[in-house]
């Protein structure tokens, strides 16, 4: 679907304040990486802070799913209900004339300044003078001439029009500089601080009509046969709740940027958002109380809303999202600049995760480290700090090439020379076999802070696939879920125990997730009841003990083996070829294999490998039989 992104993140309290450039920081340190040559690349998804409804979601929703305005709201705004509200009036506050020492004010109809008529074509100027503003009239609009006369009106005049503009934009109250036409009044305002301000007052629906078209391309009404139009009704929806819930000031109700609602007056008008706020007139969020709720909402969850005032929900419609998925390249210098405290930037390391969605989640809490120090800080600090879409990212692991891995196989569970000899990866990278691409065959796979590098071939060459996948310190599994006869992918956290698992080899959100394990547990894979689909398990590496499940799934352990003992790694294979998963345990080159998912002494103990070497065990062959394999590093 080719649409363009939503204009505005509104509602969002989301963009540092440098955001406002022509490009995000993100994007401009992407382009000065490529230019400097030495840059962190990350990869995240979704855009803004993910709190509420995600934009491009009720899009998705609307135009694949048919979903209409009313159940995409209650998807993202669990614990409240739809209500009603009477068209009441806002105060919103007009940023760009903050501090303003002089505002010029005109329209092309009769308008009235308190009890002062000002004919139509010519234009009030208000000054600041003390404590208040003075007004003089200029002839011929904002670049006509003054009139001499000056008089004071106080500390908040109001300028309203004489009667209903309708549609004409001409008869709307229009401030000079910025040529923005306003329905309602105006208000210059000397607020308790002293500060010059400007302030619209307008009834709600008017404010909506120019405030749905900045936050949602008017264009999605269009979208799949006209179906996108129940996103921006569910915008509408959203944006009238969120107005009708703020406070925030005294003299102002609300704003009209991004820490607000983005707000453009009457020139954002257009008529295929107006037929969405027509459409559902009144219509708002309630809280149990009935209490009109501060529904925010952002550009892209990525695919998992963040949680918070309402319940973080799977967001599918945000496959359309043209920020679900991204990768940027931040230049460290920037990451140095951003966290003086840490001298030159060295690395960057993920300490936790809100464990919904790929990679774990949105980062809770991230570690930046430098020549001087380190600094612990939340995802959102970084996403502010280094102007990223958002705190759902993964850094990527610099690579090592200090030592690379000799992977020495053998195509069946016995002594001798390696059939197939390889170098791939590196000493820091986790090795495992994995048939991704359902030959029959297990490739190589190395696994190295969150980023997998797949070969489909069992030869020295380059990665066939690069994605990312988990967290750094995560253990990485592959198996056969779904039992489509290719493997898909997994991520062990062992400080919870818990497993994310994929059908499919790549980037994505997991497919399933659950907790099974503790800290101490090493997590195994096998078809432990031979029915075409890979289960799951752990090892406890302190007692020897498997305690297995039939699937891949949470629960109670389905069989609980003692075959092990501490300092052996667990190695399970199908080494009879009989289509069965079973056990084995290796130390120092010696693999003790047993047939059977049974206790008892091995009924295969084999030499290969020796201190230092890393088993792992493959279907190299083209028999289905787990033959043995180790990796070494060499320089």
């Amino acid at each position: 679907m080719a649409l363009l992104a939503p204009t505005g993140l509104g509602a969002v309290a989301a963009a540092p304040p440098a955001q406002a450039a022509a490009a995000p920081p993100a994007e401009a340190a992407e382009q000065a990486a490529e230019q400097a040559g030495a840059g962190v690349s990350i990869s995240g998804h979704g855009w803004g802070h993910g709190r509420g409804m995600g934009q491009w979601g009720s899009l998705g929703y609307a135009v694949d799913q048919g979903w209409g305005h009313e159940r995409i709201l209650d998807h993202f705004y669990g614990g409240t209900r739809a209500g009603t509200i009477p068209d009441v009036e806002l105060s919103v506050r007009l940023t760009a004339l903050d501090g303003a020492t002089s505002i010029a004010v005109t329209s092309g109809a009769d308008f009235v300044v308190d009890a002062r008529r000002i004919t139509g074509g010519d234009a009030a100027v208000f000054t600041r003078s003390g404590d208040g503003w003075t007004m003089t009239g200029r002839r011929g609009g904002c670049k006509g001439s003054d009139v001499p006369a000056t008089v004071g009106v106080g500390r908040i005049p109001t300028v309203a029009p004489t009667g209903a503009p309708g549609g004409d934009r001409s008869k709307m109250l229009t401030v000079c500089g910025t040529d923005r036409p306003y329905r309602g009044a105006l208000r210059p305002t000397v607020d308790p601080s002293g500060a010059s301000r400007l302030v619209n007052l307008v009834r709600i629906e008017d404010y909506l009509r120019g405030v749905v078209p900045r936050e949602s391309p008017p264009s999605w009404a269009d979208a799949g046969g006209g179906r996108g139009a129940a996103a921006l009704r569910a915008q509408a929806v959203a944006a009238r709740s969120y107005g009708a819930s703020e406070r925030r000031t005294t003299w102002a109700t609300t704003c009209d940027t991004t820490s607000c609602q983005v707000y453009g007056g009457a020139a954002s008008e257009d008529p295929r958002t107006d037929a969405a706020i027509a459409a559902t007139a009144g219509q708002v969020r309630k809280s149990a109380s009935g209490a009109v709720v501060r529904t925010e909402f952002s550009a892209s969850t990525g695919g998992w809303s963040a949680g918070g005032q309402f319940p973080a929900v799977r967001d599918e419609g945000d496959a359309v999202a043209p920020r679900h998925d991204w990768t940027v390249t931040v230049p460290t210098a920037r990451i140095s600049a951003a966290f003086p405290a840490i001298g030159e930037y060295r690395s960057m390391t993920v300490l936790a995760r809100n464990g919904l969605g790929a990679d774990g989640g949105r980062v809770t809490s991230v570690r930046v480290d430098g020549s001087r120090g380190q600094v612990t800080t939340t995802g959102t600090g970084v996403r502010a700090a280094l102007g990223l879409w958002s705190d759902w990212f993964t850094p990527a692991v610099a690579p090592v090439t200090s030592q690379k891995t000799q992977w020495m196989l053998r195509t069946t569970p016995t002594a001798g020379e390696p059939d197939l000899v390889a170098l791939y990866g590196d000493d820091a990278s986790t090795k495992l076999a994995c048939d991704l691409d359902g030959d029959g065959r297990d490739g190589l796979t190395v696994y190295r802070g969150n980023t997998w590098y797949v070969r489909d071939a069992v030869t020295q060459g380059p990665a066939d696939a690069t994605f990312s996948f988990g967290a750094a310190g995560w253990t990485p599994v592959c198996g056969d879920w779904d039992g489509d006869g290719k493997d898909g992918i997994g991520v062990y956290d062992p400080a919870s125990g818990t497993w994310w698992l994929r059908d499919t080899a790549g980037p994505g959100p997991a497919d399933v997730s659950f907790r099974y394990g503790w800290s101490a547990a090493a997590p195994v894979v096998g078809d432990w009841d031979r029915d075409g689909s890979d289960d799951i398990g752990v090892y406890d590496q302190r007692s020897g003990t498997w305690l297995l499940r039939l699937s891949a799934t949470a629960g109670r352990p389905d069989l609980r083996v003692q075959y092990g003992y501490p300092g052996a790694s667990a190695v399970a294979g199908d080494w009879d070829g009989d289509g069965r998963t079973t056990l084995g345990v290796y130390e120092d080159g010696r693999w003790l294999l047993r047939d059977s998912l049974l206790p008892g002494a091995p009924d295969r103990v084999i030499g290969y490998g020796g201190p230092g070497f890393v088993p792992i065990p493959g279907t190299w062959g083209a028999d289905g039989v787990t033959g043995l394999g180790v990796g070494l590093p060499v320089s």
